[in-house]
């Protein structure tokens, strides 16, 4: 079987980690504070009289987009040199995860999580990120958007990844029937009333008759995703898939 990748593509993990957010929370009022006396100053020295009148009004105003520009491009600075510390290797014998959250010292490992070479199953499905309960990341972003999740598996080894998308870059996943994205919806299952709102969002138990669907395994699947499933970025998400269509597909067969 042909390996995907000869070089190590590493693909970064939680790229939003709690550091990251931290960071821009903090830079958001720096930026405000550093915005407001900025435009101050240079209203005061170049400014005539008559808006000079207006400095303070102007400045508050005017450190709104200024601190959102700092934290866009801190952002973007963070995400590509401070990594979560979770991360997937891709390489020519197979994926491997490394994990270095929390200080984790452990030896990398030297045999690859999944290997290329050996037989490997996929599931794949996606839901709306709206009609329920939403928690962690799924929070800050559009209720219009769309969570694609897969779950690779051999022998007793599993990895759930997932990414979020908005509608018009899911659907090139999810409408192509080659790809295999199973639709669920989480709505289903959740309950949508005021009162469960106002509690810690949950993934309820999975009842009876979800169970018993054809779809089952897709439900459970979605289950392990929320309790240890991995986030990408898009890119790195559909790397990953290509590299394990790729690895799965059936070899050619020989002319003779």
């Amino acid at each position: 079987m042909v390996a995907p990748h000869q070089d190590p593509v590493v693909l970064h993990a939680d790229q939003e980690h709690s550091g990251i957010r931290l960071a821009i929370f903090v830079a958001l009022f720096v930026g405000l504070l550093a915005g407001f006396r900025l435009i101050n100053v240079l209203l005061e020295a170049f400014a005539p009289p008559t808006v000079v009148d207006y400095a303070v009004f102007l400045s508050c105003v005017g450190s709104v987009p200024f601190a959102l520009l700092v934290i866009w491009a801190l952002e973007k600075v963070l995400k590509r040199y401070w990594h979560s510390g979770l991360s997937i290797a891709l390489d020519g014998r197979g994926l491997t995860i490394h994990d270095r959250r929390d200080g984790n010292k452990a030896p990398p490992p030297t045999e690859p999580t999944m290997a290329w070479a050996a037989n490997m199953s996929q599931l794949r499905w996606y839901f709306k990120v709206s009609g329920y309960a939403r928690g962690g990341r799924e929070r800050r972003i559009s209720t219009k958007w769309f969570c694609l999740a897969a779950e690779l598996q051999q022998d007793e080894s599993r990895l759930s990844v997932f990414t979020f998308m908005p509608p018009e870059k899911a659907a090139a996943w999810t409408s192509d029937p080659k790809r295999a994205f199973h639709q669920i919806n989480l709505a289903e299952i959740h309950d949508t009333s005021v009162r469960s709102r106002m509690g810690p969002p949950t993934r309820p138990t999975l009842p009876t008759h979800v169970l018993q669907k054809k779809d089952a395994r897709y439900w459970l699947a979605e289950r392990r995703r929320w309790e240890f499933g991995i986030e990408l970025s898009p890119e790195d998400f559909g790397t990953l898939l290509r590299a394990a269509d790729q690895a799965t597909a059936p070899a050619p067969t020989p002319t003779l």
